[in-house]
This record gives C-alpha cells, sequence and structure tokens, in this order.
C-alpha cells in the first residue's frame, strides 16, 4: 500500500523545488525571500567623433609621402542608471566596429592594449571595464586612404558596444576623405589696462583645409582671470545669468575652404574694479562634434540683443590647427599688475584615486611661487621619472603639516598631482601667494583664497 502522506510530501518538495529554481533564475534572492536586482551601469559615446576625415593627398603626394594614416577612436563613458554609492563598473565591455560599407579606406595595426582584432569586415575590441564617473578614450586601429578614393564623403562606420551589466549602444561614425582645417589668428596680450574698464574680443577664424566645413560653428567664449562677459546676443547662450564667464555662441555653416571670417560685432568683457590680469580664449568647434565639456546645457540663459553676426576677412596669416578646433585668445594685464592674489578652487575625484590639475586653470594668473595647505585627508605626488624636464610640478614643502609648494609659472603651468586618501566631510584647504618683495602689493586680502572638496561616487 501507497503512503499518501509520503506522496503529499514528496510533491510538496517537487513544488518548492521548482519555486526555488524560478527564484534563482529571476535574481539573487535574500534570506526573507525578497529580490535584490544587480547594480545597473549605463555607457554612453562621449565625444566620440561624428564625422572621421582621412586626409586625401594627390599621386604625387603620395609616392612622396607614402601611405598616410589616421587613428580611429572612440570615447566610451560609464554611469550608474541608479543612485548608489557602492563601486560599479561597466563589465566585460565588447566593441564591435562594421566596416562592411567601407571600400575607399584600408584598417589596420588593431589596437593590443584594447583587445582589438579584424575578422573580414568587422573589427572587435575588449577594453577594460570603466567605472562609473569614468571616461576613456579608445584608439581601436589606423585607417588609410586607397589611392583611388575621391574626396567628400565616403562610407559610414557603424559601432555597436556591449556589455554583461549595460544597455547595447550604437554610434554612426561617417568618413570623409579629404578634411577642413580651422585656423585662427595668432593671440594678443594687452597691458596697463584701467580696472573696470571694457576689453573687446573679436574672434576669429577661417579654414585652410582642402574642403568645406559642412556643419555649423561653435564659438566658445572663456574668461580666465578678473574679468565678465555681459549677456548680450541672442544666439549666444551664458554660463549665468548674472556676470557670466562663458559664452557658447551658435553660426550657420558651412564654412567654404579658403574662407576666413570674424564676428560683426565684439564680445566684450568687464574687468573687475580690483581685476589684475587674465584672458579671454575662444575656441571654434564643428558644432556637431564639439565636446560635451565645452557646451552649456539648453536651460542656459540667452543674451536678449540681436544676434552676433559674421563678416568676412582676410585669413591669409591665421595658423591652423586641426578639422575639430581651433583656439585663440586675448590675454590682457591692468595697471594693479603688481597685486599678487590668488583664487579659491575645488579638488574633485573619488576616493582612493589619483588625478591632477593645472594650478593656471584653476586659480587664476600669479607670477612666483604659491604655498598650499592640502585639505586633510588628501595627499599629492611630485614629478615621476620620465616627466618632460620643462614640466612643473608642485611637491611638498612640510609633509607633516600638508604644506606644497608649486612653483611659478614659466614656459607653462604646474600641475598638482594628488590623491584623495579618504572622505573627511567639510574638509578645507588654502592657496596662498606671496607679494613680490620688491613692489608695494595694493591688496594684501586677496593673497589667500580657500581649497574645498568634491568627492565623486
Amino acid at each position: 500500500m501507497t503512503d499518501s502522506r509520503a506522496g503529499t510530501r514528496r510533491r510538496r518538495a517537487t513544488t518548492a523545488g521548482a519555486a526555488a529554481l524560478v527564484v534563482v533564475v529571476g535574481g539573487a534572492v535574500t534570506s526573507c525571500g525578497a529580490e535584490q536586482p544587480s547594480p545597473r551601469a549605463e555607457l554612453s559615446f562621449g565625444d566620440t567623433l561624428h564625422t572621421q576625415y582621412l586626409r586625401w593627398h594627390s599621386e604625387a603626394e603620395r609616392t612622396e609621402r607614402g601611405p598616410q594614416d589616421e587613428l580611429f577612436a572612440i570615447d566610451l563613458g560609464a554611469s550608474r542608471a541608479s543612485p548608489g554609492r557602492s563601486p560599479l563598473s561597466a563589465e566585460n565591455i565588447r566593441v564591435t566596429v562594421d566596416l562592411s560599407a567601407v571600400k575607399t579606406a584600408t584598417y589596420h595595426t588593431m589596437s593590443p592594449e584594447h583587445g582589438c582584432k579584424a575578422s573580414g569586415h568587422l573589427v572587435t575590441c575588449t577594453p577594460k571595464n570603466i567605472e562609473t564617473g569614468d571616461h576613456r578614450s579608445l584608439v581601436l586601429f589606423k585607417m588609410t586612404a586607397r589611392a583611388s578614393a575621391a574626396k567628400g564623403a565616403a562610407e559610414p562606420l557603424n559601432i555597436t558596444v556591449t556589455s554583461t551589466n549595460a544597455p547595447t549602444i550604437h554610434h554612426t561614425t561617417q568618413l570623409v576623405h579629404g578634411a577642413p582645417s580651422l585656423t585662427v589668428p595668432m593671440g594678443e596680450d594687452r597691458t596697463e589696462l584701467k580696472p573696470g574698464s571694457e576689453l573687446q574680443l573679436r574672434p576669429a577664424f577661417g579654414n585652410a583645409g582642402q574642403l568645406a566645413l559642412d556643419d555649423d560653428l561653435n564659438v566658445v567664449v572663456d574668461v580666465n582671470g578678473q574679468a565678465t562677459l555681459p549677456k548680450r546676443y541672442r544666439n549666444c547662450r551664458y554660463d549665468k545669468a548674472a556676470s557670466p564667464t562663458k559664452a557658447v555662441c551658435r553660426f550657420s555653416g558651412p564654412l567654404p575652404a579658403g574662407a576666413a571670417y570674424e564676428t560683426a560685432a565684439p564680445l566684450t568683457a568687464v574687468i573687475d574694479d580690483t581685476g589684475r590680469q587674465g584672458m579671454l580664449s575662444y575656441t571654434v568647434y564643428r558644432a556637431h562634434d564639439t565636446p560635451a565639456t565645452a557646451l552649456l546645457p539648453d536651460s542656459a540663459p540667452r543674451g536678449t540683443g540681436a544676434p552676433l553676426g559674421l563678416r568676412p576677412v582676410d585669413g591669409g596669416d591665421f595658423s591652423g590647427y586641426s578639422a575639430e578646433r581651433a583656439t585663440g585668445y586675448l590675454g590682457f594685464h591692468t595697471t594693479r599688475t603688481h597685486d599678487a592674489q590668488v583664487n579659491g578652487f575645488t579638488l574633485k575625484g573619488k576616493v582612493g584615486k589619483k588625478t591632477s590639475i593645472d594650478l593656471m586653470g584653476v586659480d587664476g594668473y600669479y607670477e612666483g611661487d604659491t604655498v598650499l595647505t592640502l585639505p586633510e585627508g588628501v595627499s599629492v605626488e611630485g614629478s615621476h621619472e620620465g616627466d618632460v624636464s620643462e614640466d612643473l610640478y608642485c611637491s611638498y614643502l612640510d609633509r607633516k603639516n600638508r604644506k606644497v609648494i608649486c612653483p611659478g609659472p614659466l614656459t607653462t603651468e604646474p600641475t598638482l598631482r594628488f590623491r584623495i586618501d579618504e572622505r573627511v566631510d567639510g574638509a578645507r584647504g588654502t592657496i596662498t601667494v606671496k607679494p613680490d618683495p620688491g613692489r608695494q602689493d595694493p591688496d594684501l586680502t586677496n593673497n589667500s583664497a580657500p581649497i574645498t572638496m568634491e568627492y565623486l561616487d
């Protein structure tokens, strides 16, 4: 006789086992049976180019110079799909570049660093995991135009990126034979300006390349030092509603080969009443390949006046840069140049990570050595073996008291290499510059400024 109770126990065990199997397949479980989804990341293409230019060479140039290679690279960034503070990376990344449409160029010299291999018309790469919050520029292979390639737009390169814990993303880069070359006039410096006076900048640019730049243009103006930009032109976005120090102005293309323009009206900067010195810089970008860090959000305020226009100029003495960008500048010094001063800045980074910043780029303009008192929880490294001899690095003056000295800028600005060893909420430091002992400093109150911390997840 069959024991019905044993059969019931077997059926219950079978049912429970099936339920357990469903739970295991569906995701991780806790001791209470609640499902805990795995942390997810998101990948993005960052500043990956939408147009890849290959220089076009005549038959005579190819005979003289041989094949001319161009690097093909992408920029990948990782972020969290949902808030959290635990360490997370986009894992097991696989980049596939489909070149099946490309008939006018060859691709070769696969990058071993990123595990790149070619098979037929596909290039596959397996770069290292990318931590959330990080970006990585990946040079994948080289390309060379075929001798039969004609100038102009050619074929697309289709890129697919997968990860075991991030959604698949796609990007298309258009191949073009021949390249524009953005140019700008030589920078200049103006001296003996009065504090509180106005300084006018007319950004100018040209195209000395082989092809027209068939795109709109972004002109990004940045003010470093003691000055601000009045919010004026309606085709310009500004970083702040009051006292902006950055403007992004959009101009319609194309920019023909051989053409050059300057703005029809100046961008006017107002020097601070206590302003000592600074720089107005402008960078011209192809609109669709402008780096995200250079842009401003759509919500950024616009000027309320008439749009800023362009007028043709002779760009024969402009200096060439690249197909993607060119940078010009206008430096200024006021009659307060003996007023040694510094601006405060923020150290940003992840705990346990090393990074570096250029002091000139964050603390205004100064002469002579600068002394830092580091915020608690931060350490600094000086120069490394193999560094270029002309480069300048901050180093310890008094390690116990977190004192660091940064040499005065010469041909280059000093670099601060630092590591955030631990998170110390509210940690602050100072940056201090000493006045020239042979000159009277008219204002000693601006010789020191705070250093603050921003901890990134």
